[in-house]
């Protein structure tokens, strides 16, 4: 009888329990590492995820201005300047043109990359809005005037078919977005347009002669630090239009490589110090195929230096490169940032990163 209750007292064995201990710690293992492998994964995934995000971004904003590029400003000029639908400044560091203009700004350029300038009319330029005062009328309800060709171009007025003092008058002072443009005070900017509307040039009305008819843009106006030359209005044809030009009238972005906060970042300047378009882009570079004998067909290609003047007049087709990389280091990868047209390769480092490559059709340059 107490032999039974003996054999029934008796436990696991000190080589049993570490047995057991051994076989839980090797499954307890292999969870983890199957956590852990999960978890690196996810993490990968979501980094991509956010990198290929972030370059999509870039191109969508990049493609959709490149294409609208010189849209509604062709053969275009401010105040008898030349404004030109892009300027590009090739493997910048930060020393000359706008370049040097972000670095003088206080931000850090990324050496190397590529600087972009577009420009075309703002299509959805504001409103002038009503005088809150009421006493001026908008700037928006003069009514477009037409050039004869009775003046010579050495002449510094034209005359125009339409009454200036019927209704609202060119002669009268005027209200938009928060100025009063007081004639005979020079300063009012307008547009005057050829009649095939292959020209146009942004002036500055410096006089107004209601009784015979005649608009001026002279003497010589300084606005924003730049003198613009005169008697730019007696070049146009007769039958050119005259309209108000608002003063956010053309739309113009700067493009470049930036880095924020210790990220590069695509940053689109359009007034105001920036903003930034997307984070961790590395690397912007672009290509410009030109057609120089226009003849419709691109037959030249720039890629390694600033567009000049002509070239930019004979752009039709871009392409853009873009490279991304991942925000955080991936464990057990190694990358470095490769080399992009005349950007040279980065150092090995442990970045995943995306590259992406697209030719754009400039649609409203060569017409």
């Amino acid at each position: 009888m107490n032999m039974f209750i003996a054999r029934q007292q008796t436990g696991f064995t000190l080589i049993e329990l570490l047995v057991a201990m051994a076989v839980s710690l090797v499954v307890l293992f292999g969870v983890l590492n199957l956590f852990d492998n999960s978890q690196r994964s996810y993490v990968v995934q979501e980094d991509v995820a956010e990198m290929q995000q972030n370059v999509r971004i870039s191109k969508m904003f990049l493609e959709r201005d490149i294409r609208m590029a010189g849209a509604g400003i062709p053969q275009f000029s401010y105040g008898g300047i030349a404004v030109y639908p892009f300027e590009f400044e090739n493997n910048i560091d930060g020393t000359a043109g706008r370049a040097k203009d972000i670095v003088d700004a206080g931000n850090t350029i990324v050496s190397g990359s590529d600087l972009l300038v577009v420009r075309y009319y703002n299509f959805g330029a504001e409103k002038c809005g009503a005088d809150p005062g009421g006493i001026n009328d908008s700037c928006d309800d003069l009514p477009q005037l037409t050039l004869t060709s009775d003046m010579p171009d050495t002449a510094t007025v034209a005359i125009v078919v339409e009454n200036l003092t019927s209704g609202v008058g060119w002669d009268d002072d005027c209200y938009c977005q928060g100025t009063t443009f007081t004639q005979p005070t020079p300063g009012m900017p307008f547009i005057v347009t050829s009649p095939d509307g292959s020209q146009s040039s942004v002036l500055f009305l410096t006089s107004t002669l209601p009784e015979s008819e005649k608009l001026g843009n002279a003497p010589n106006f300084t606005y924003e630090g730049v003198s613009y030359p005169n008697k730019v209005l007696n070049t146009y044809p007769a039958g050119s239009t005259i309209n108000f030009f608002p003063l956010d009238g053309i739309y113009e972005a700067i493009y470049s490589i930036q880095t924020r906060d210790g990220i590069p970042c695509l940053v689109r300047d359009t007034g105001g110090g920036g903003q930034v378009i997307a984070e961790y882009i590395e690397d912007l570079q672009l290509s410009f195929g030109l057609d120089t004998d226009a003849d419709g067909d691109v037959d030249a290609t720039v890629n390694s230096a600033d567009l000049t003047d002509l070239q930019t007049n004979q752009v039709r087709m871009v392409t853009m490169n873009l490279l991304g990389r991942s925000a955080h280091v991936q464990r057990n990868f190694n990358g470095q940032r490769p080399a992009l047209e005349d950007h040279g390769a980065g150092a090995a480092d442990s970045f995943r990163r995306r590259r992406i490559t697209v030719t754009i059709k400039v649609r409203n340059l060569g017409l």
